[in-house]
């Protein structure tokens, strides 16, 4: 597929290029972002353009994955990307990451939103998605907390399910279906 552009009101969600390349690197080495995703550590320009011209633009190639840069439409500097893979029958996976910079303003919420409709939309405007899920973490209160105010229904705790950085990890499992209502934030099970 030919890269695609999704636009907000406040983001440009677009396809992370070469010149992107510190931007990634520097919300690659957040320690937040480090502790709940599998980015390599160490984190550098070398990494950032392998992922970007090889994992980005291949995934569009090949249909396995659509990676979107965030960036606000008054400044186009990276502040994160969010993106789909995993694709199975109709059916993908979300996963998103932000720069410190970019947090507490709802973009990132704003950005999967548009994903997901974009994902679920029928063909040729969209993927004609029928399931997304997302995983994380147990620990990772702050992806947990988008994924509730994009009207993702909790579906599960996989109980040690994940290895990270050497260690055994709590997962947390949810997931949207193309007609459930996402108009309202789910409520999820305490911890």
């Amino acid at each position: 597929m030919d890269p695609v552009t999704l636009r907000t009101d406040r983001l440009v969600l677009s396809v992370p290029e070469p010149a992107d390349a510190a931007d990634v690197v520097a919300y690659a080495n957040d320690p937040d972002v480090i502790a709940s995703t599998p980015v390599p550590v160490p984190y550098g320009r070398a990494e950032a353009r392998q992922w970007i011209t090889e994992v980005v633009r291949t995934g569009w190639a090949t249909d396995t994955r659509y990676d979107f840069g965030i960036r606000r439409t008054d400044d186009r500097r990276l502040l994160g990307t969010v993106g789909l893979f995993g694709f199975d029958h109709g059916a993908a996976e979300i996963g998103y990451a932000v720069h410190p910079d970019g947090r507490g303003h709802g973009f990132t919420t704003e950005a999967a939103r548009a994903v997901l409709d974009w994902a679920f939309a029928p063909g040729p405007r969209g993927l004609d998605l029928v399931r997304v899920q997302w995983r994380a973490i147990a620990t990772n209160t702050a992806s947990a907390a988008v994924a509730q105010r994009l009207g993702i229904r909790f579906e599960g705790r996989l109980r040690s399910g994940v290895h990270h950085r050497g260690r055994r990890h709590d997962q947390l499992l949810a997931a949207v279906l193309r007609d459930d209502d996402r108009s309202a934030p789910t409520v999820w099970p305490v911890a």
